[in-house]
Formats: structure tokens, sequence, C-alpha cells
């Protein structure tokens, strides 16, 4: 076997199996972005079915744009007063009955943090939690 024809085999061997690797690479990383966005839109979908009355709630909060970048609420009962300068939301145990159940899931699943600085439940919602809700 003479070395050009080596040569070539090689080269040809060599970029099939780059343009194999760089073709299934991009195809299954498209499928497992469509993945993802099914899989954020059922989650979107299962939270607003579970709690519809609290998301409603945020919802609305965020249609007013002065509240546009409020990240924070206290969860708290009507009666309750809250010595905060910060400007913030309130969702309220009674009028909301399963807001603690609420609560624990939206932090299971990425939307919100605990930052309780006291006794007060107090809770800092991220980004995408807060698309979600101005986009709905």
């Amino acid at each position: 076997m003479d070395p050009q024809s080596l040569i070539t085999g090689f080269l040809v061997g060599a970029f099939t199996g780059a343009a194999a690797t760089y073709l299934a690479d991009k195809y299954t990383d498209k499928r497992r972005s469509k993945e993802s966005l099914k899989k954020e839109e059922l989650l979107w979908k299962d939270v607003n079915q579970r709690f519809p009355k609290l998301i409603a709630e945020m919802i609305e909060d965020f249609q007013k744009p002065e509240f546009s970048g409020v990240r924070k609420f206290f969860v708290k009962s009507q009666n309750s007063m809250i010595n905060s300068t910060e400007i913030h939301f309130e969702y309220h145990t009674d009028v909301h009955s399963d807001i603690s159940a609420a609560m624990l899931y939206l932090q299971d699943i990425g939307y919100i943090e605990d930052i309780t600085p006291g006794r007060c439940p107090m809770y800092r919602m991220y980004e995408h939690f807060v698309d979600r809700l101005k986009s709905a």
C-alpha cells in the first residue's frame, strides 16, 4: 500500500467520523432542548393547576408596572404587619389555605428561595419564575 492511499484513507475516515459526531451532537442537542422546553411547559401547567388562586394573584401583581422590579414577598396573615422599607409582595395565609404547600412546591421546583430574615416567612422569586408570571 502506498503512503498516498494510506493518508487519503485516514483523512477521509477522520472527516467522516468528525462529521458524524458533529451531526449526532447537533440533533441530540436540539432534541434535548425541545424536551426541556416541553418539561418546563408541563411544570408550569402543573403549578397553575395545583395553586390557581395564588398564581393568578402573583400574575396580577406583576401586571402593575410599578411592581415589575419586585422579587421578594412575605407570607403572612392579613392582620399582621411587616416592618420593611423595601417594596415587596404579600400573600396571605387566611386567603390561600394551601399556601404552605405552594411555597414548598415552588421551592422544590426551583421557582423561589426561602430568605426568611426573622419570624415571618420571606421568599425571593427566581428570574425564570418572574418571566413566567409576566408572560402569562
